[in-house]
């Protein structure tokens, strides 16, 4: 497609809003891709607008995946970036700002946040206010430059969000100005959409496999291969043992290959990416997220216990904020879950009422605390709030 025909599509795209009234919140993203925070803020937006808040989307890449999930009355503007730093993204995220003139524009991520703050930079004065979303918690040994990068431009926002209050703990000193410029809102899942019973299962009378399960992009810190390893020894002390995992990603045939290796393919299923994980869900007696790094706030995990199942945390992000080790799920120190998941798994593999407890108590924590509707009720707030001229 010519640069033309791509202007003018995009100009189509502007005429199209002049007449519609200004919007009370845009959402820059990186893409309309597959992914938890592109699936968060679509869910968010188009609850958004049906509670009355004129809420849209710009997005810097394709694909756009997730374009047909929003709402037909939602707003969206692919700014069609090229390159590191596209200058033409930029402009055309200025001319969506003048036009439908935003209280609040929210960059979601880390690196929208260099487009929006070039925004208001454009702008001035006339800029509405800004706010960063904030779902990275760690870089790995060699990119800690980029924190530092990142953390001065954070520092000219109206208000940053994080993800837990561990990931504000890394990111801020509490003494510091910035700390009264930021807020924690936690991820939220739709108990509706998200609701099975809690298996109920006589272990002494099991006729179906012990199935933990994994729902995440299989890549390096994702670590599903410790889950390979935890199955072999299951199945070693005779315990009919599977291993579900749900996603797709660059380590897929390494952890195929891994398992053949550790002869447990047959007990292996990978099964690419989903749009509906929640059959897999149902299909687990635990779910498991032993990731190393990276990791904020799951909502995979939350979809989890949300449909009654017991989950397994490594211990960082905010995985002791989202459960109660021992009472919800469990939460294993990242030195620790080579050693200790195998035999955590034995004992919920051979105690089935323990395991329906803990979904039980699952379920009821995210109903209690994480909520889709309480997610969006902290956006309507932090909204508001700018409407009414409020500071923090």
């Amino acid at each position: 497609m010519g640069s033309s025909v791509l202007e003018a599509s995009f100009d189509a795209q502007q005429a199209s809003v002049h007449a519609d009234t200004r919007l009370d919140a845009l959402y820059v993203l990186n893409a309309l891709s597959v992914g938890g925070s592109e699936h968060k803020i679509v869910r968010l937006v188009n609850r958004l607008n049906e509670r009355g808040i004129a809420a849209g989307i710009a997005y810097l890449n394709g694909p756009d995946t997730l374009e047909s999930k929003l709402h037909r009355s939602v707003r969206r503007w692919h700014l069609e970036r090229k390159g590191k730093f596209s200058f033409r993204a930029l402009n055309r995220l200025v001319d969506v700002v003048l036009d439908v003139k935003p209280r609040v524009v929210f960059a979601v991520n880390l690196y929208p946040t260099l487009y929006v703050l070039g925004m208001r930079m454009r702008l001035a004065d006339a800029a509405p206010e800004i706010a960063a979303l904030v779902n990275t918690s760690e870089f790995p040994a060699g990119e800690r430059w980029r924190k530092l990068l990142y953390e001065r431009v954070l520092r000219r926002f109206d208000r940053v969000i994080y993800g837990c209050q561990a990931q504000r703990d890394l990111w801020l000193d509490r003494r510091s100005r910035a700390w009264a410029r930021s807020s924690v809102v936690y991820n939220g899942v739709d108990l509706k959409e998200f609701n099975a019973k809690v298996r109920r299962i006589d272990a002494g009378a099991r006729k179906r496999p012990f199935v933990i399960g994994n729902v995440g992009r299989l890549t390096p810190e994702k670590n599903q291969r410790v889950l390979i390893d935890a199955l072999v020894s299951l199945r070693r002390e005779g315990i009919d043992a599977k291993l579900l995992l749900v996603g797709e990603g660059p380590l897929r045939r390494a952890l195929t290959v891994h398992a053949r290796e550790r002869g447990v393919e047959d007990a292996v299923e990978i099964t690419g990416a989903l749009a509906d994980v929640r059959p897999a869900l149902e299909r687990m007696d635990v779910f498991l997220l032993p990731s190393t790094h990276i990791e904020t706030f799951s909502n995979a995990a939350l979809e989890a216990m949300a449909m009654g199942r017991p989950v397994v945390l490594s211990d960082i992000g905010g995985a002791r904020e989202m459960i109660r080790d021992g009472i919800d799920g469990f939460v294993v120190p990242r030195s620790e879950l080579e050693s200790r998941l195998p035999t955590l798994l034995r004992e919920l593999a051979s105690d089935a009422d323990r395991c329906s407890r803990l979904g039980e108590a699952a379920r009821r924590r995210v109903e209690s605390s994480f909520s889709f509707d309480r997610m969006v009720d902290r956006y309507v707030e932090l909204i508001e709030r700018v409407e009414h001229g409020q500071a923090g």
